[in-house]
């Protein structure tokens, strides 16, 4: 069950969501009932939505119909069938899909971050002590395996020359670093956190998302996963989307605050270990931006996944009517 729940999870993580407010579902109250049938991983961008579902945020005309997906695949698949509304999803996935002319618009960036650097190794302070060594990475060309060959190239490091990188999934880097059987690698998380508690000897050595901000600037972070919608949805229920991402907002904030609370749900209703969900929240990365407020982060994650390998954001950078709003 415990594999099985991190496999789902991380399957999903580079990932998703959104949120709304008191007015708007004042006047959804006196027409008939709105369902908003969302496609979401079993992750943690999904917990504001559990708290919107337990507080019944909306009000009592709007209801959450929340259905989970396990890959890619899936998340792609329920964008194409006209029975889903809103999604959770990577960042990726979702310029894929506006490039392959889904109809879909980003809502806001949820997740940022989320990945490490870990060693068990005492010597390494900087990235030129990795000169020598094999580095495990999650899934070839994925942003984590993007972002590492760049912040190598950024510290004179040449992949396959100075550095080896061995490619593996981020569930089995997790129970290679918790074993000892690997010294160095990159995840996310919350596999990160899972790997430090079975393992007293690893650290985190490099926070990527500092990395990035050395590099871009201070004010700079790294966008990991956010909420989308389709463009029919928005277009027919504009107060409802725009309430819900007041809402999204404000229960992901809850989940900062209260991370005990938010890990029972994530237990209840999405079968994690609650202690791993509890110490890994600080971790995930978890601040909202509408789509609009996060764009040129946007656009610098995607410039650079598009320099490294086109194909993963589907052939180019997203244009302006992307971004959901104004």
């Amino acid at each position: 069950m415990k594999k099985n729940s991190c496999f789902m999870i991380l399957l999903a993580i580079c990932l998703f969501l959104v949120g709304c407010g008191n007015t708007s579902s004042q006047k959804q109250d006196s027409k008939k009932e709105i369902v908003i049938n969302i496609g979401a991983p079993k992750a943690p961008p999904t917990l504001p939505i559990l708290r919107m579902i337990d507080q019944n945020v909306l009000g009592d005309n709007v209801k959450i119909n929340l259905e989970f997906w396990n890959t890619p695949e899936q998340v792609i698949a329920m964008t194409q069938d006209g029975k889903h509304d809103m999604f959770a999803l990577p960042l990726t996935v979702a310029a894929k899909l506006y490039n392959k002319k889904a109809n879909i618009k980003l809502t806001n960036v949820n997740t940022w971050g989320v990945t490490y650097f870990v060693s068990s190794d005492k010597n390494i302070k900087n990235w030129s002590d990795l000169k020598g060594k094999m580095v495990y990475v999650p899934l070839k060309s994925s942003p984590p395996d993007i972002m590492t060959q760049y912040f190598m190239e950024s510290n004179n490091l040449k992949v396959g020359k100075d550095v080896q990188i061995k490619y593996s999934s981020t569930q089995e880097i997790g129970q290679l670093l918790k074993a000892s059987k690997i010294e160095n690698a990159v995840n996310i998380e919350p596999q990160v956190t899972a790997s430090l508690m079975g393992n007293k000897n690893l650290e985190i050595k490099f926070n990527y998302n500092e990395e990035w901000k050395k590099i871009k600037g201070k004010d700079k972070n790294i966008p990991n996963a956010g909420m989308g919608a389709t463009a029919k949805f928005i277009e027919d229920n504009p107060e409802v989307v725009k309430n819900f991402e007041k809402e999204y907002e404000k229960a992901l904030k809850w989940v900062l605050k209260n991370p005990k609370d938010a890990a029972k749900l994530a237990e209840t209703k999405l079968g994690l270990k609650k202690e791993i969900v509890e110490k890994a929240i600080p971790n995930f990365g978890l601040e909202y931006k509408n789509s609009r407020n996060a764009k040129e982060d946007l656009k610098s994650f995607y410039e650079l996944l598009y320099k490294f390998d086109l194909k993963t954001i589907g052939g180019k950078v997203p244009s302006e009517d992307f971004y959901y709003g104004k």
